[in-house]
């Protein structure tokens, strides 16, 4: 049976995990969500992106170069569990720098449509509201320039990422599967695409603010099995009505069954702890008895509410935050520059310049230890 470990608010560990060691790095700047896992023998994978607020790098590079690790190298994977700007900002610059990783993203965006969008698609450079597709047309045309089209590869419901079992791969069985989305749902996503590309015309040439509609429910939910170990992360999957869409098409398609997928003792918690990215069955049947939980605060929306922190801890052993979202710290900001924002902004959400990171390895053996930084919060 896994066993939970109880997350302790300690030093960051900077050193290199062994190779036979497995870890879980979530971080979360307040509006943001990365997660950098360590799946032995030296090798990484990045999911979804984000960047620190003061240096304005994505934070997977940052944490990487920190430790010395040769992202172009060992980096092997990078996946955009779906289409929103606090999960991708920054892929361009973490796909560029790791040459030698994959990028994995929902088959929807492998669409025609998708890439008719993207050639549709002009910057706004007076605006910063095109982030989305910004990002996804810079890093098409850094493939289509280079010739390197094989390292796109779109994803759907039962992907297996990787699979190292009794290889010479690794020295422990590891193995990463996409529990979404289904197949309605990429249908659909598609769909939405095609219905936006037809409202570009003269009113509307550079198809900005476009992202496809319902994209939490057609975002991608890992497995990540190490050993007898393993991690359900959410992304920011929310629920649906329709039992063939987001979390009801797991239970509905058996999947952990099919793929002899055991339950998780680490849960990264869908959408910030969001009472719509919430379902009992979650930990009843993809969860193993009193979990560990850990999610990504979204300080715009005030998520997690207490609500949601109140449901999440009655399922579980214990929840980490990976930062307060009733934070009071306010930024020193110029006396200038503070009149010109209260005469121009109706209301102002105060944004901790702090990452938090929470920090989990797992050996070989399955012993777990966790750290967080001074940052999270615990509950």
């Amino acid at each position: 049976m896994q066993r939970s470990t109880k997350i302790s608010s300690s030093t960051i560990r900077l050193n290199q995990p062994d190779s036979n060691q497995a870890e879980v790095s979530l971080f979360g700047p307040g509006v943001g969500e990365c997660i950098v896992l360590h799946i032995g023998e030296g090798k990484w994978f990045i999911i979804d992106s984000c960047r620190c607020p003061k240096t304005k790098q994505p934070i997977a590079l940052s944490y990487l170069n920190s430790m010395g690790v040769n992202v172009a190298e060992s980096v092997v994977g990078i996946l955009l569990t779906h289409w929103h700007k606090d999960h991708i900002d920054g892929a361009f610059d973490l796909f560029t720098s790791c040459k030698n990783a994959s990028l994995y993203f929902s088959h929807a965006l492998n669409s025609r449509e998708m890439f008719h969008m993207c050639a549709l698609h002009k910057k706004d450079v007076f605006a910063n509201t095109d982030k989305e597709i910004r990002e996804f047309k810079s890093i098409i045309d850094s493939i289509f320039n280079s010739g390197e089209k094989g390292r796109l590869i779109p994803v759907s419901a039962n992907h297996v990422f990787f699979d190292y079992r009794d290889s010479a791969q690794s020295t422990v069985n590891t193995k990463m599967v996409a529990l979404t989305p289904s197949p309605v749902s990429t249908t659909e996503a598609i769909a939405q695409l095609a219905d936006q590309i037809s409202q570009a015309g003269p009113s509307n040439p550079k198809l900005r603010k476009n992202v496809i509609g319902k994209e939490n429910i057609n975002a991608v939910a890992i497995w990540f099995g190490f050993g007898n170990w393993s991690a359900l992360l959410g992304s920011d999957l929310e629920m649906s009505t329709d039992d063939d869409k987001s979390w009801k098409s797991i239970f509905k398609s058996q999947i952990y069954q099919k793929l002899s997928l055991s339950k998780s003792s680490l849960y990264k918690v869908a959408h910030h702890g969001s009472s719509n990215g919430h379902h009992n069955d979650i930990y009843t049947r993809l969860l193993s008895n009193n979990p560990t939980s850990i999610a990504t605060a979204y300080t715009p929306s005030n998520l997690p509410k207490r609500s949601d922190i109140d449901r999440i801890k009655s399922h579980c052993s214990e929840l980490t935050v990976t930062r307060d979202i009733n934070s009071n710290t306010k930024l020193k900001l110029d006396p200038m520059v503070e009149r010109e924002l209260k005469a121009i902004a109706k209301s102002r959400t105060v944004l901790n310049e702090k990452i938090g990171h929470i920090q989990i390895r797992i050996t070989d053996q399955g012993t777990v230890t966790s750290e967080a930084s001074e940052s999270c919060v615990y509950y």
